[in-house]
């Protein structure tokens, strides 16, 4: 059966890993009747988490996507990845929804990763829900979780029930907006009619109800002034009142659950069907017109998502099965998807034919006739199609604009034996970054070495996993490499670079001089064509701009890239005869590397932006290991009896820093990190760097 648009809500489950976003949308499957039983994480019976990975690590490593009917709604769910090394895929999945469900255990509370992709979803603009978790947990504490929610993420909260009990005492939820009330007993397909509310907790949910009425009438003027004059809303008013501030992210409904109970689903079911915005409610979708010319900005486009405008869609997840091949799930940004249709893969130029179409929730695929803007669903062996790109009408090109993935922080070398091993595990590692966003594979150029690139160690750690599993070769992870960069720290002007052979017949001839400086860190490279009077020829100077840029990648002193560095072309000389692109190239690197050695070459290394959430008592352990890794302590921040330190700490110094900060606070630290920029490395770094790089120049030209 299809579903109209204005019938459909798109949510995404995002939050800290451990925070209960999986036992969330198993409940929600279950009490919707979209599954027959409780898939459960901690008994290996989630069919969400069902990868083996999943069930050997307690958590999820990638999206998930299901779906469910309330309330005559068809509710799509993404429960993304909250481990820091598998953002990439929740990143993709916040593009593709309408609103996010931001899940916050009520032990834990607020974490490294809860920042994060709440701020992600926000700056998207999208509508937010809260979930505290784990309310039925010992030592739960949903109340301040909540203070914590307000100080440390700046949200506006409005707090949607009144949670009968707490930790083992917990007994239900009884909704303020509404007062429907379910306590007592778990939810169950068969078993959430609402209850009475208990006379005892009558009058703490009238005022309950009143604060929300307050927070709901401080969004609207009109809304304020009925509510100053009258002392409340209607019921009309509450609830459209709360549908605009909650789609306009002046509010956000906070709920409480616990999802292996189950308990408090049904309420927070209400809240997605209710307030959670239809896809209808989506205006137009940015992006680009495909096809453009090389080297030229591709012009801005719009597509209105609506079902009558040309097809597209965005691939947000690949997910490839050993057995049943590839899958690939869309959000329908436009049109209509029908099976047995061509469409234009606008990111590469390939047609794709589209084969059945399904709706998925575990392992039960269910076939649809057709899918409308706004649905997301699953489509079967795409041939070319990866994460990120889009599908569209090949009469009507439309490229959506993705959000800027999180790149690659820790790079291993892939080590394993054994005969004709090298093309199965190449084989195995490029077909494993078709289905992960964030995964990255190169050959070293220098050493020929696999060089397999993440998000982070254990991401590293999961990839060798998965090629032992799939194909049955012992691989393991080398030394780490480090993303180093190289750069000048002084302008040297009129070197010479020349190039001259004679071989007989035509030589090579070709003579060039430049002026080189440094560029501000993050300027790139620039070219500048001083040339006048036809000193060198007009066709020869791009190949004295292409000779640099190849000597720059090659880099100087360790054989990393070189960055920042401007470089003036200002005189030559020629032959009528022997002067050729190929010689004008090589003079080209011979200008750089002779610059090079003459400006200061120094070598750049990575700083991460840290933030570690440690107890209190461990935080000057923490500071003076900080210190000790040639880090920088920006600030620090004291939420009762935890400390938040953030801290500028090089790369190279954090790799195995996850093991050390366990050990040093019990277990109970946490941290993220993101590249932040790149600084000189200092001297002795630098001598080390470049000794273990073994760096040759090469005299390839010569």
């Amino acid at each position: 059966m299809t579903t109209a648009p204005s019938d459909i809500r798109n949510v995404a489950l995002i939050g800290h890993k451990g925070s209960g976003k999986t036992s969330l949308a198993e409940a929600m499957l279950f009490v919707a009747k979209a599954t027959p039983k409780l898939g459960k994480v901690d008994d290996k019976s989630s069919i969400l988490d069902d990868a083996a990975e999943e069930k050997d690590h307690a958590c999820s490593l990638e999206a998930s996507v299901a779906y469910l009917n309330w309330g005559g709604k068809k509710v799509n769910v993404v429960d993304t990845p909250g481990e820091g090394s598998f953002l990439a895929e929740t990143r993709l999945a916040l593009a593709a929804v309408d609103a996010a469900v931001l899940v916050v255990s009520g032990k834990d509370g607020v974490q490294p990763i809860t920042e994060r992709v709440f701020g992600w979803a926000r700056q998207q603009g999208l509508p937010c829900l809260v979930v505290v978790t784990k309310v039925d947990a010992e030592n739960a504490s949903p109340d301040d979780v909540i203070a914590e929610i307000k100080a440390r993420l700046k949200a506006p909260l409005a707090v949607m029930e009144h949670r009968v009990g707490e930790g083992l005492d917990y007994q239900g939820v009884i909704a303020l907006r509404t007062k429907k009330a379910w306590v007592g007993k778990p939810e169950a397909p068969n078993a959430i009619a609402p209850s009475a509310i208990p006379g005892d907790v009558a009058g703490a949910v009238d005022t309950g109800r009143g604060r929300l009425v307050d927070d709901v009438a401080g969004t609207d003027d009109a809304l304020t002034e009925k509510y100053l004059t009258e002392g409340d809303l209607t019921q009309e008013e509450l609830d459209q009142g709360l549908r605009d501030a909650v789609r306009a992210g002046k509010v956000v409904p906070v709920y409480f659950a616990s999802g292996t109970r189950p308990s408090g689903i049904a309420a927070i079911l209400d809240g997605i069907v209710e307030l959670v915005p239809p896809p209808t409610a989506h205006p137009t979708w940015k992006g680009t017109v495909p096809g453009g010319k090389p080297g030229v900005a591709a012009a801005s486009a719009e597509r209105p998502s609506t079902t009558d405008a040309p097809t597209a869609a965005f691939v947000f997840k690949t997910s490839i099965d050993p057995h049943a091949g590839r899958t690939s799930f869309v959000r329908v940004l436009s049109g209509t998807l029908k099976p047995d249709s061509s469409l234009l893969n606008s990111s590469t130029g390939n047609s794709e034919r589209i084969g059945k179409i399904f709706n998925i929730v575990g392992k039960d695929a269910k076939p649809v006739e057709e899918a409308r803007a706004g649905d997301i669903v699953a489509l079967a062996k795409l041939k070319s199609t990866l994460s990120g790109q889009t599908l569209s009408d090949e009469k009507h090109g439309f490229m959506f604009t993705t959000p800027e993935l999180p790149p690659p922080l820790f790079s291993r070398g892939v080590k394993f034996e054994g005969k004709g091993a090298e093309d199965k595990v190449s084989t195995a590692l490029y077909r494993l970054t078709e289905e992960d966003p964030g995964l990255h594979v190169a050959i070293e150029e220098t050493t020929r070495e696999l060089v397999v690139s993440g998000l982070g160690a254990l991401h590293l750690e999961i990839t060798v996993e998965r090629i032992r599993r799939r194909i049955g070769i012992d691989c393991r992870l080398g030394a780490p490499h480090i993303a180093y960069k190289e750069t000048i720290s002084r302008k040297v002007a009129n070197v010479e670079g020349k190039h001259k052979k004679q071989s007989g017949g035509h030589g090579q001839f070709g003579v060039c001089y430049i002026d080189m400086e440094p560029m501000p860190r993050g300027g790139g490279f620039m070219f500048e064509d001083a040339v006048v009077g036809g000193a060198i020829p007009r066709q020869f100077i791009p190949s004295v701009e292409k000779g640099i840029v190849k000597s720059m990648a090659r880099g100087f002193l360790a054989g990393f890239p070189m960055v920042d560095v401007k470089v003036r072309l200002f005189d030559g000389k020629y032959h009528d005869v022997d002067s050729s692109d190929a010689a004008f190239q090589m003079a080209g690197s011979k200008a750089f590397k002779a610059a090079a050695a003459q400006a200061g070459a120094v070598l750049l290394e990575p700083i991460v932006k840290m933030q570690v959430i440690v107890p209190s008592v461990a935080m000057g352990d923490v500071i003076g290991d900080i210190n000790s890794r040639r880090g920088r302590v920006i600030g620090t921040d004291s939420i009762d009896d935890q400390t938040i330190v953030n801290a500028y700490v090089p790369l190279a110094e954090i790799l195995e820093y996850e093991s050390k900060l366990k050990s040093m606070t019990q277990g109970k630290g946490t941290f993220s990190m993101s590249i932040d920029h790149l600084d000189v490395c200092p001297p002795m770094v630098q001598d080390k760097v470049i000794r273990e790089s073994g760096f040759k120049h090469t005299d390839e030209e010569d």
